[in-house]
């Protein structure tokens, strides 16, 4: 029997990503954010409409309420970090760099351990062209598992 994959686990997802572009000003992503409560992350394309970096929920507040908690980072985030954050006004701006993914390709096994590693609980597929193509969240996931379509947790029965 062939291991799972990524893409065999698309069709659980019950959310379209959203995209926008470098260029997208800030304002722009809080609204699309907004219009739908469900979205908490935002994925970055650049003009080739390649993935580059996300922007969660939690970074898009900071940004936003920047008057209203502390600056982020720590004591190693460099003045020009900070200055980077409270200036940025595009999504390219703000997003983080180099975050998790997955490829459609990918093994149901690699999809866990990426997401833990990352301490994520919704990720990005990625075309081998570096294209966004869906995503996936935890809760989908445990949603397959529970509907028996996952094989070889430790709690199955």
């Amino acid at each position: 029997m062939r291991a799972l994959t990524v893409r065999d686990l698309l069709p659980f997802s019950q959310t379209e990503p959203t995209v926008v572009s470098e260029r997208t000003p800030l304002r722009e992503v809080v609204q699309k954010m907004v219009e739908d409560p469900r979205t908490r992350e935002v994925y970055v394309v650049d003009e080739e409409g390649r993935f580059v970096g996300v922007i969660t929920l939690r970074r898009l507040a900071r940004w936003a309420f920047a008057f209203a908690r502390e600056l982020p980072g720590d004591a190693s985030t460099s003045p020009t970090e900070l200055l980077d954050f409270l200036s940025a006004e595009t999504a390219g701006d703000l997003a983080l760099r180099k975050p998790a993914y997955v490829r459609l390709d990918d093994p149901l096994e690699t999809l866990l351990r990426v997401m833990f590693r990352y301490d994520v609980n919704e990720i990005p597929v990625v075309s081998p062209e570096g294209r966004i193509v869906g995503n996936l969240n935890m809760l989908e996931i445990l949603g397959a598992w529970l509907e028996g379509r996952l094989r070889g947790g430790a709690r199955e029965r």
